[in-house]
């Protein structure tokens, strides 16, 4: 439904053009914010009905055991307070293919089990929130996106580095580096002064340096990820 379309359906409803009204004269929001808030909500509705699907909660469990398996065996602990890991990625899977809401769920659950798997320290409960809030995000940017890149593992198709979706390349780029500023450099440096008590700005230089280097790279293994993550989907079901 365009906007058009949705602007003559609000305007027959009269409490809903009342609404409309309030929402463009008083609050002075444009037609098309409403338009895509309404969107933005269908997708919450959307993310939350996949808890139904027994296809979907399977899925979401298959990878966060996959991410389980990367946070305890392909990471690497550089100090307490760092840690090296492409865990990530599954979460980044969960949150394109089940949306924003289950994301928000199987980031905490990871958290919680990779913890149970392998403690590093007494638990927090700052780092499942946060993890949390990652796969909400990767939600929020990935749910229902349209990317052209899964075209590329095709035999036939131009090379993998040969064909770039700058669409998708740039919502991948907003997407991780919302992540790292906000969970991983603001809330994680929080979290480590918390636990460690040496002040926010001992370990805010740390992570953001190493967060810096570490996002271009993130930012290209998520875009050929997802892009793999269509095309495996598209083969098994179309």
């Amino acid at each position: 439904m365009d906007e058009k379309v949705f602007l003559r359906y609000i305007i027959r409803i009269p409490l809903l053009h009342t609404m409309a009204n309030n929402l463009l004269c008083r609050a002075k929001i444009t037609a098309k914010e409403v338009f895509l808030m309404s969107i933005l909500l269908k997708n919450f509705a959307f993310s939350a009905k996949e808890f139904k699907s027994i296809k979907s909660v399977v899925a979401a469990a298959l990878l966060i055991a996959l991410h389980t398996v990367l946070a305890v065996f392909v990471s690497i602990q550089v100090t307490p307070t760092l840690r090296l890991s492409v865990s990530f990625l599954a979460n980044c899977a969960i949150g394109y293919m089940f949306g924003p809401v289950m994301g928000f769920v199987c980031g905490g659950l990871g958290d919680l089990i990779q913890f149970v798997i392998k403690p590093t320290g007494a638990y927090f409960p700052g780092w499942t929130l946060s993890a949390a809030l990652a796969g909400f995000i990767y939600g929020l940017f990935f749910y229902g996106c349209n990317m052209k890149v899964a075209e590329s593992f095709d035999g036939d198709k131009k090379g993998i580095l040969k064909f770039i979706d700058v669409k998708f390349l740039l919502r991948c780029i907003l997407a991780l580096t919302v992540d790292t500023l906000l969970v991983n450099v603001l809330l994680g440096t929080y979290w480590c002064s918390i636990m460690y008590g040496k002040g926010f700005a001992f370990y805010f230089s740390i992570r953001f340096a190493k967060n810096m280097i570490q996002l271009p790279i993130n930012i290209i293994l998520t875009y050929y990820v997802l892009g793999f993550v269509k095309y495996i989907d598209k083969k098994i079901y179309n």
